[in-house]
């Protein structure tokens, strides 16, 4: 029987279940879709910060140990042995390439100076780059100053020969003119996405911050 046009229950409107059933997968649909990209773009900024992290630390400290090679009367190229404290230059016509390197803040092969200089170095043994004061108070000697040791400076490091003496053509020179540049490279790791974890399977990204600088002439 047809209602006549102006009976209340003509007047009734409602979905049918194939609608309902329509929306709550579409509405579901989008919500899935809204979660994803919330997490999508959790993990991209996590992995940017990581990575601006990781660089901005390196630069840092590549900045200072550049400033300070520039800055300093004498700059030697060597090998640094943490658990002996010992420091050795690189001989002339071998490769000046090594682990460490030491700056003065005066010359050294002036007797009556007893400054203070200082040496970073790459500890295999930690796999990061450290620091240690060192004094010289008599022509040729080189003392490590006790209790002086600073680590985590860059951490992960990766390459052991860290510092080498270059020509202006990149070339690695085998004596220590006083127009040579230094160059310092770090390579590091660092993991890729912190809740990923560490260890077996563990995502890690590698980096590598390298500067070259000219050390100004030995006052004499």
């Amino acid at each position: 029987m047809k209602l006549p046009p102006l009976h209340p229950r003509a007047r009734v409107a409602g979905f049918t279940l194939v609608e309902i059933f329509t929306v709550s997968a579409v509405f579901g649909l989008v919500m899935v879709a809204i979660v994803a990209t919330q997490f999508f773009a959790a993990r991209v900024y996590t992995l940017a910060a990581t990575k601006l992290t990781a660089t901005a630390s390196g630069r840092k400290v590549m900045n200072y140990i550049r400033e300070q090679i520039r800055e300093g009367c004498d700059v030697e190229v060597g090998i640094f042995t943490p658990s002996t404290l010992t420091f050795s230059n690189v001989p002339e016509g071998s490769p000046q390439i090594g682990n460490a390197v030491v700056i003065y803040t005066n010359n050294p092969n002036l007797s009556y100076n007893t400054n203070s200089g200082i040496i970073y170095f790459m500890n295999p043994q930690a796999s990061n780059i450290c620091s240690v004061m060192v004094t010289n108070p008599f022509q040729g000697s080189l003392t490590v100053l006790p209790a002086t040791l600073v680590t985590n400076i860059v951490v992960y490091i990766t390459n052991y020969y860290a510092f080498d003496a270059e020509d202006c053509n990149d070339n690695i020179l085998i004596t220590s003119q006083n127009n040579r540049l230094i160059h310092v490279k770090f390579q590091y790791c660092q993991w890729e996405y912190p809740l990923a974890g560490v260890g077996n399977g563990a995502m890690y990204d590698y980096y590598q911050l390298q500067t070259r600088v000219a050390p100004r002439i030995i006052n004499y």
